[in-house]
């Protein structure tokens, strides 16, 4: 059995006794902490003969660049038996953890090395940390901790009973299923979307949501338990590199939401140059064996990336887009959440649980209102494109629709009157003179002409009839239902109603007068023929002297016109 020099107790032992075991004890007040000068680590024997201080930290945290400390406790067990308890250690990206349980005098009870250095990583549990079962023989014992880590050195220390450290286990699986799921469930339905639509902010917010696990994978330690177990390289470097990769993939996001590239190019310029500078210098410190370095990097980068991503916010909403409001809640919850967890862990703030896992809490609020900011942009995009769509198929100065969408929407009107055999007839409209119009009262008289003609055809028009501005000054009328004899009567009461038009400007009337073809389904075997032939009677209305119907109204129609 080995046997120690006798080193200095400490006064006043934690006793194991049921009352104080009834809650997991957290230790950051009860041990005394002794930090190893840099390039000289003390073994055992010399922690022993050192002279520790108290802690005055309830959670213990070092920050960056403390490398090593010592930690002692001293425990008494009033019990007749042997105490069976869990010691849970720090975080999961302890580089080594020794520990020693020693009998006053020195007689060595207990050892075990831990840490992300070892392969595998003996002990580790995902979130908890380093979780190693202790054995406390009945009277006074000494517990020993030397931990060490070039990442923030942060050591939330407690003692618990098994029942206690397997309902904590539970509970902890329980909260990380929900927020994994909830975040892959996401990343799937912005994926699909994507697929459907090829509309790439989903895609870019998918690789996002892909990021945010990703990084909650490897500082939890999930990563390592599953899917790295046998690599320390990795474990080392991945953290960092997740957390660089995670503020590159939200302003990836940003960029393509807030389409820098259209509206702010420099902005665009300046979010790559930023996420390229950042993962060159991590690299090159990788390279080069400075992780303390890096890990400043890191830090550095994910907290102005949460500053970023806001004053992107800012800007979406000045803009006036109403995403934008959920676009800049979401960011400011993000920055909240990823700047108090990465604070507290870098020991620029006080570590608490919750100040620990403010990051999650942070990302599920984020996820949420960027689904919903996301949501509106593309509802927004789609409006845009069903208006330009709408806009596309109107005359502009009319409002009454093109030729494009007369041809869109004529198809199903002659293929029904063709399978039906029912009548159909169509108007060619041209006005006389429109040249003559524009040259003695200006482009206004004209416009003002077409506006009043318009505003007649639509005003005779049936509801089921389909009218269209053609080109220029013709103007076209589909009629379904309507016979040939109908149709010219029709085309006679729109002649007269223009020619009593007369559309002032400057106080002067010009003349306006319209020739007009007409043309019925019968013998047509196209939709083309048929406005052929209500051209050619058009053109014969025009030899006809103008300001005429043709083939003429008859007799009795006429009376009926």
């Amino acid at each position: 059995m080995l046997l120690l020099a006798s080193g200095k107790l400490a006064a006043n032992p934690l006793v194991l006794n049921d009352a104080a075991l009834q809650a997991p004890i957290p230790l950051g007040q009860q041990v005394e902490v002794l930090k190893e000068e840099p390039g000289r680590p003390l073994d055992l024997q010399q922690a022993r003969a050192a002279q520790f201080s108290p802690s005055t930290q309830q959670h213990l945290s070092f920050g960056l660049g403390a490398r090593s400390v010592w930690l002692r406790l001293s425990v008494d067990n009033p019990q007749a038996q042997v105490r069976n308890l869990h010691l849970q250690v720090g975080t999961t990206w302890l580089d080594r953890l020794e520990v020693y349980v020693l009998r006053p005098e020195g007689q060595l009870l207990q050892q075990a090395l831990l840490g992300d250095e070892q392969v595998p990583a003996q002990g580790l549990k995902p979130v908890q940390g380093f979780v190693l079962p202790l054995q406390f023989e009945p009277g006074r014992s000494e517990l020993y901790l030397r931990l060490a880590s070039n990442d923030p050195l942060l050591l939330p220390i407690t003692l618990m009973t098994p029942a206690q450290a397997q309902e904590i286990e539970r509970q902890l699986s329980y909260g990380y299923g929900f927020l994994y799921g909830f975040l892959l469930a996401l990343c799937a339905y912005n994926l699909m979307i994507y697929l459907g639509l090829r509309e790439r902010s989903y895609l870019f917010y998918a690789l996002y949501l892909l990021s945010i696990i990703a990084v909650n994978m490897a500082y939890t330690g999930h990563g390592y338990a599953w899917l790295w177990p046998k690599s320390a390289l990795i474990q080392k470097h991945v953290i960092l590199l997740l957390m660089v990769l995670f503020g590159c993939g939200g302003l990836l996001f940003a960029s393509r939401f807030l389409a820098l590239a259209e509206h702010l190019p420099r902005g665009l310029r300046l979010v790559r140059w930023f996420c390229g500078t950042a993962l060159i210098i991590l690299g090159l410190l990788f390279l080069a064996g400075l992780h303390v370095a890096a890990t400043y990097v890191a830090f550095s980068f994910v907290v102005l990336f949460t500053v970023i991503m806001v004053a992107l916010g800012a800007l979406t909403l000045r803009q006036g887009r109403l995403a934008g409001r959920y676009f800049l809640m979401a960011a400011v919850c993000g920055m909240v959440g990823t700047a108090i967890t990465a604070l507290s862990v870098g020991g620029w703030m006080p570590y608490r649980t919750w100040t620990f896992h403010a990051l999650e809490v942070g990302i599920v609020i984020e996820a949420t209102l960027l689904v919903l900011a996301l949501a509106h942009w593309v509802r927004d995009q789609q409006r845009a494109a069903l208006k330009a769509e709408q806009l596309s198929r109107l005359d502009p100065l009319t409002g009454l629709h093109n030729r494009r969408a007369f041809w869109e929407l004529s198809d199903s009107v002659w293929s029904s009157a063709q399978r039906n055999q029912r009548p159909l007839s169509l108007l060619m409209l041209d006005l006389d003179h429109f040249k003559k119009i524009n040259e003695h009262g200006g482009h206004q008289a004209g416009d003002r002409a077409l506006i009043q003609v318009a505003e007649v055809l639509a005003q005779q028009s049936r509801s089921g009839d389909l009218l269209a501005r053609w080109g220029g000054e013709e103007f076209v009328l589909l009629l379904p239902e309507t016979r040939l004899d109908q149709a010219c009567a029709l085309a006679e009461r729109i002649r007269r109603a223009i020619e009593s038009k007369r559309p002032l400007l400057n106080n002067v009337a010009p003349v306006v007068a319209a020739s007009i073809g007409v043309a019925e389904l019968a013998g047509q075997p196209s939709l083309e023929a048929l406005i052929h032939a209500a051209d050619v009677q058009l053109r014969a209305a025009k030899r006809q002297g103008r300001n005429c119907v043709m083939p003429p109204i008859q007799a009795g129609a006429a009376q009926n016109a």
